[in-house]
Protein backbone atom coordinates (compact mmCIF):
# COMPACT_ATOMS: atom_id res chain seq x y z
CA UNK A 1 0.00 0.00 0.00
CA UNK A 2 1.51 3.26 -0.86
CA UNK A 3 0.63 6.66 0.15
CA UNK A 4 0.02 9.05 -3.27
CA UNK A 5 -1.47 12.09 -1.94
CA UNK A 6 -4.76 12.20 0.17
CA UNK A 7 -5.42 8.50 -0.91
CA UNK A 8 -3.98 5.00 -0.15
CA UNK A 9 -3.32 3.04 -3.51
CA UNK A 10 -2.50 -0.56 -3.36
CA UNK A 11 0.60 -1.25 -5.27
CA UNK A 12 -0.54 -4.70 -6.02
CA UNK A 13 -3.49 -4.08 -7.74
CA UNK A 14 -3.45 -1.43 -10.76
CA UNK A 15 -7.09 -0.96 -11.39
CA UNK A 16 -8.25 -1.23 -8.00
CA UNK A 17 -9.45 2.04 -7.01
CA UNK A 18 -7.73 4.17 -4.47
CA UNK A 19 -9.59 4.45 -0.78
CA UNK A 20 -9.31 8.09 0.73
CA UNK A 21 -7.14 8.50 4.15
CA UNK A 22 -10.20 8.79 6.16
CA UNK A 23 -11.22 5.24 5.15
CA UNK A 24 -7.61 3.77 6.12
CA UNK A 25 -6.70 2.46 9.67
CA UNK A 26 -6.50 5.16 11.89
CA UNK A 27 -3.18 6.30 14.00
CA UNK A 28 -4.11 5.79 17.56
CA UNK A 29 -5.77 8.42 19.60
CA UNK A 30 -3.25 11.12 21.64
CA UNK A 31 -5.75 13.78 23.57
CA UNK A 32 -6.45 13.63 27.27
CA UNK A 33 -9.24 11.35 28.26
CA UNK A 34 -12.36 12.64 29.88
CA UNK A 35 -11.71 10.95 32.94
CA UNK A 36 -8.31 12.75 33.82
CA UNK A 37 -10.65 15.95 33.00
CA UNK A 38 -12.67 15.41 35.55
CA UNK A 39 -10.64 14.48 38.20
CA UNK A 40 -9.87 18.50 38.76
CA UNK A 41 -13.05 19.70 38.52
CA UNK A 42 -14.19 16.97 41.48
CA UNK A 43 -11.20 18.31 43.22
CA UNK A 44 -12.73 21.42 42.85
CA UNK A 45 -16.21 20.51 44.03
CA UNK A 46 -15.13 19.01 46.83
CA UNK A 47 -13.66 21.94 47.98
CA UNK A 48 -16.41 23.91 47.35
CA UNK A 49 -18.90 21.59 48.99
CA UNK A 50 -16.39 21.53 51.92
CA UNK A 51 -16.66 25.05 52.28
CA UNK A 52 -20.30 25.10 51.83
CA UNK A 53 -20.36 22.79 54.76
CA UNK A 54 -18.11 24.42 56.73
CA UNK A 55 -19.13 28.07 56.45
CA UNK A 56 -22.66 28.32 55.19
CA UNK A 57 -24.96 31.06 56.89
CA UNK A 58 -25.46 35.03 57.54
CA UNK A 59 -23.34 37.12 55.10
CA UNK A 60 -20.78 34.11 53.96
CA UNK A 61 -23.46 32.76 51.90
CA UNK A 62 -23.56 35.21 49.96
CA UNK A 63 -19.79 35.59 49.26
CA UNK A 64 -20.03 31.07 48.71
CA UNK A 65 -22.58 31.91 46.46
CA UNK A 66 -20.47 34.38 44.25
CA UNK A 67 -17.54 32.54 44.25
CA UNK A 68 -19.63 29.13 43.43
CA UNK A 69 -21.30 30.83 40.66
CA UNK A 70 -18.20 32.28 38.78
CA UNK A 71 -16.19 29.11 39.22
CA UNK A 72 -18.52 27.10 37.51
CA UNK A 73 -19.35 29.14 35.24
CA UNK A 74 -15.37 29.66 34.48
CA UNK A 75 -14.91 25.61 34.66
CA UNK A 76 -18.51 24.92 32.73
CA UNK A 77 -17.28 27.49 29.76
CA UNK A 78 -13.88 25.72 29.79
CA UNK A 79 -14.94 21.85 30.34
CA UNK A 80 -17.97 22.12 27.99
CA UNK A 81 -15.74 24.32 25.14
CA UNK A 82 -13.44 20.99 25.72
CA UNK A 83 -16.23 18.90 25.53
CA UNK A 84 -17.96 19.98 22.19
CA UNK A 85 -14.65 21.03 20.73
CA UNK A 86 -14.33 19.26 17.17
CA UNK A 87 -11.11 16.84 17.13
CA UNK A 88 -9.17 18.43 14.38
CA UNK A 89 -6.15 16.06 14.35
CA UNK A 90 -6.26 14.10 10.52
CA UNK A 91 -6.02 10.72 10.83
CA UNK A 92 -6.50 9.89 14.68
CA UNK A 93 -8.72 7.65 16.71
CA UNK A 94 -11.18 9.72 18.19
CA UNK A 95 -12.07 7.57 21.45
CA UNK A 96 -9.77 5.44 23.61
CA UNK A 97 -10.82 3.46 26.62
CA UNK A 98 -8.81 5.05 29.93
CA UNK A 99 -6.12 2.03 30.30
CA UNK A 100 -5.05 2.88 26.35
CA UNK A 101 -4.64 6.83 27.69
CA UNK A 102 -2.51 5.60 30.75
CA UNK A 103 -0.66 3.36 28.48
CA UNK A 104 -0.65 5.22 25.45
CA UNK A 105 1.10 8.48 24.61
CA UNK A 106 -0.35 12.46 24.95
CA UNK A 107 0.49 14.64 22.32
CA UNK A 108 1.25 18.39 23.68
CA UNK A 109 3.20 21.20 22.78
CA UNK A 110 6.28 20.05 23.55
CA UNK A 111 6.51 16.57 22.14
CA UNK A 112 4.66 13.33 23.90
CA UNK A 113 4.56 12.41 26.93
CA UNK A 114 2.88 9.06 28.42
CA UNK A 115 -0.38 9.49 29.69
CA UNK A 116 0.27 8.58 33.41
CA UNK A 117 2.09 11.37 33.36
CA UNK A 118 -0.29 13.79 31.68
CA UNK A 119 -2.57 12.77 34.55
CA UNK A 120 -0.40 13.17 36.81
CA UNK A 121 0.53 16.59 35.70
CA UNK A 122 -3.20 17.07 35.11
CA UNK A 123 -4.52 15.71 38.57
CA UNK A 124 -1.86 16.57 41.15
CA UNK A 125 -2.12 19.89 41.55
CA UNK A 126 -6.01 20.24 42.06
CA UNK A 127 -6.25 17.11 44.30
CA UNK A 128 -3.31 18.46 47.10
CA UNK A 129 -5.02 21.89 46.59
CA UNK A 130 -8.50 20.13 47.92
CA UNK A 131 -6.80 18.25 50.57
CA UNK A 132 -4.68 21.07 51.92
CA UNK A 133 -8.16 23.43 51.49
CA UNK A 134 -9.91 20.56 53.58
CA UNK A 135 -7.69 20.48 56.01
CA UNK A 136 -7.53 24.45 56.66
CA UNK A 137 -11.23 24.96 56.39
CA UNK A 138 -11.30 21.76 59.10
CA UNK A 139 -8.76 24.11 61.16
CA UNK A 140 -10.72 27.31 61.05
CA UNK A 141 -14.37 25.35 62.11
CA UNK A 142 -12.06 23.72 65.10
CA UNK A 143 -10.89 27.45 66.01
CA UNK A 144 -14.23 28.77 65.88
CA UNK A 145 -15.91 26.22 67.90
Amino acid sequence: VLRHGSALVDANFRDAEARPASEAMPLPATSVHPVAVAIPVAAFAWFVLAAWIAFAGGEMSLVLAAVTFVSVMFFGLLVGGGALARNVTPERAHQRSFREFLDGDVHIATGRITGRVALWQIAMAPIALAVGGTIMIGCAVWVRS
